[in-house]
């Protein structure tokens, strides 16, 4: 739930002040490990002028802009791979059926050398099998059994194209070559993308890689799903897609315009054209813009007319309020500054739909009985009524909120269920879910405030008081020092998310923590230990007079403790500052803090 994840807009003419296009980057990632972004502007003259970030090794900038064009990625809610149930032949199980005839399996043999306790080297050969589909996998605990083995095919195997997808990007002179780049080479693995020119046009298009079904092999699949096949379902609720290997009609399909036999096709991806606004939270494709759904997409894509997530229903928010004290203002277009305190005003979207019903449901019945032992909530009511509904450093109440939803599932703030009464309604995607359950009846325990109840014991156990500001407990690490974070959690609703998580394959230590006392916030003795979230966060305008924004590196960009880049930028998180982006030759060579190193020689 709290995996790698973004906020992604981009405002065109007709909700921009200026009436240039912009663009918002939020991508939440690691904070430590090889998945951290790095901030760099390359220049090669008449060639390259871009500015951005990319993971480590990638050249060119991954999130970015250049003089014409800026965009933002978004992980996609698609699928990249179909996994396979083979049925295989009795007595022999390297091969398997397929519409009635066996097949047998390929397999590669691998050789390795593998650190012995001695520190001596020893070669070590595997053989890897293979079905037509790709490889066989021992996935735990259903392994491979003799009558049962899983398989995968994968979307991105054959993508060796990456580097000249985005090398197409970062030169693009306008909206239109920059749209060509995804028609032409189609290599974007696993990311939406959010794009605006100068003019003020906006685009939006999930070109990630995707497997291209048969409307008889989706059915088959969602008809497993819905019908109880247990392993299919389990997949299902991890995210992925099981299908029967043994019949032919489950293989993808080929098409003409498809990077990749098997692939859906540039003209058939989810894509829209706006003068509005486009964006992307995570959610499928289906609400790219409010008011023109995307639908009819292959599910494959990501499921339409579904409950949507707290944070992508604040994105929402935050796009289409006007009023005085909206997003936008009054009038409804956004200047720079007003992106900035958009993105990054950590409004709670669950505590703006249910905060107030809460506050009343508990002056009216402060009491609850919670394991035989009666529950005095007067303080912990107090404590959210008077806090300002946000996750600043400095709310007070923003931590009891978190626990009083961390006592319910997720689920409980996607749709109808143990917190709200009304369900949700495709065609009100913002609006629902909504309203706090209704009070029971005499002598039936209250669950809300029974949930409240919970949090308030489990906030006194740990030594917090109700009312404690976020700043003493959601905190980050830089070498020896520490600093306050702002920001929420998926299930607060929140643009800005941070958390505590590893995902990582480098040997460095991780940040440590205590005992957690709550599995679903990560409260721990020390309170909320940051390491993973907003990371590169902008806000962009395409002026007239070219490329002009704020930005900020969570985690800084370097990690070198003796460097002056160490924290500079953590601290101007935790304090909520922007800093310019530093982009044309004037301002570069304005800029006091320059230095120019020459590097010569090689071959």
């Amino acid at each position: 739930a709290e995996g790698l994840g973004s906020n992604g807009w981009a405002v065109g003419k007709a909700r921009s002040a200026s009436g240039a296009g912009m663009v918002v980057a939020n991508p939440h990632f690691p904070w430590e490990g090889e998945l951290k972004l790095w901030e760099s502007h390359v220049t090669v003259p008449d060639v390259l002028n871009i500015y951005g970030v990319a993971l480590m090794g990638v050249p060119g900038a991954l999130i970015g802009f250049n003089d014409d064009i800026g965009w933002t990625h978004t992980f996609s809610a698609g699928q990249r791979f179909t996994l396979y149930a083979l049925d295989l032949v009795e007595g022999d199980p390297t091969r398997y059926l397929y519409d009635g005839e066996p097949r047998q399996m390929t397999s590669k043999s691998f050789t390795i050398e593998v650190q012995r306790a001695d520190g001596a080297l020893k070669s070590e050969t595997r053989e890897l099998y293979y079905s037509h589909y790709g490889p066989i996998l021992n996935i735990v605990p259903f392994g491979w059994s003799p009558s049962v083995a899983l398989t995968y095919r994968d979307a991105n195997i054959e993508n060796k194209d990456l580097i000249a997808q985005f090398f197409g990007m970062n030169r693009a002179r306008s909206l239109a070559e920059f749209k060509q780049v995804y028609a032409d080479i189609g290599a974007v693995p696993w990311v939406n993308t959010m794009a605006a020119d100068g003019s003020g046009k906006t685009w939006y298009i999930d070109a990630s890689a995707t497997p291209r079904l048969g409307q008889p092999a989706i059915d088959g699949w969602l008809a497993a799903v819905d019908g109880g096949d247990f392993l299919a379902g389990l997949l299902y609720l991890q995210g992925l897609v099981l299908l029967d290997g043994s019949s032919s009609v489950n293989e993808w399909i080929d098409v003409a315009g498809a990077r990749s036999p098997g692939l859906v096709p540039h003209a058939e991806l989810p894509q829209i054209d706006r003068d509005d606004f486009v964006f992307n939270a995570n959610d499928s494709h289906w609400l790219a813009n409010p008011a023109a759904p995307l639908e009819g997409f292959s599910p494959l894509h990501g499921f339409e007319r579904v409950p949507q997530s707290p944070r992508t229903r604040m994105n929402m928010r935050l796009l289409t309020e006007v009023a005085d004290n909206g997003a936008s203002g009054a009038d409804g277009k956004f200047t720079i500054e007003e992106l900035q305190a958009a993105i990054m005003g950590d409004r709670s979207f669950t505590a703006e739909l249910l905060r107030a019903e809460v506050v009343a449901r508990c002056k009216a019945s402060p009491t609850v009985e919670i394991d035989t032992a009666t529950i005095d909530l007067e303080a912990a009511c107090d404590a959210l009524a008077a806090w300002n509904g946000r996750f600043d450093p400095d709310s007070a109440g923003a931590v009891l909120w978190r626990e009083f939803l961390g006592s319910f599932s997720a689920a409980a703030v996607e749709d109808r269920g143990a917190l709200m009464a009304v369900s949700f309604d495709p065609e009100q995607p913002l609006e629902t879910p909504n309203t706090l359950i209704a009070a029971p009846a005499p002598g039936e325990q209250d669950k809300v405030m029974a949930g409240l109840a919970r949090a308030q014991i489990r906030m006194k156990d740990a030594g917090f008081a109700l009312d404690v500001p976020l700043r003493a407990l959601q905190q980050a690490s830089r070498g020896t020092q520490k600093f306050s974070i702002p920001g929420g959690q998926s299930r607060d609703g929140t643009t800005n998310i941070v958390t505590y998580s590893v995902l990582k394959s480098t040997v460095d230590p991780s940040t440590p923590r205590g005992p957690v006392l709550n599995p679903e916030t990560g409260l721990t003795a020390d309170g909320y230990v940051i390491n993973f979230g907003s990371s590169f966060v902008m806000a962009l305008e395409m002026g007239k007079d070219g490329p002009r924004g704020q930005a900020f590196l969570s985690y800084s960009e370097s990690d070198d403790p003796a460097s002056p880049w160490f924290s500079d930028q953590t601290a101007l998180f935790s304090a909520q500052q922007w800093r310019p982006l530093v982009f044309s030759e004037a301002d570069i060579a304005a800029d006091p803090a320059l230095q120019t190193l020459e590097v010569a020689g090689g071959e």
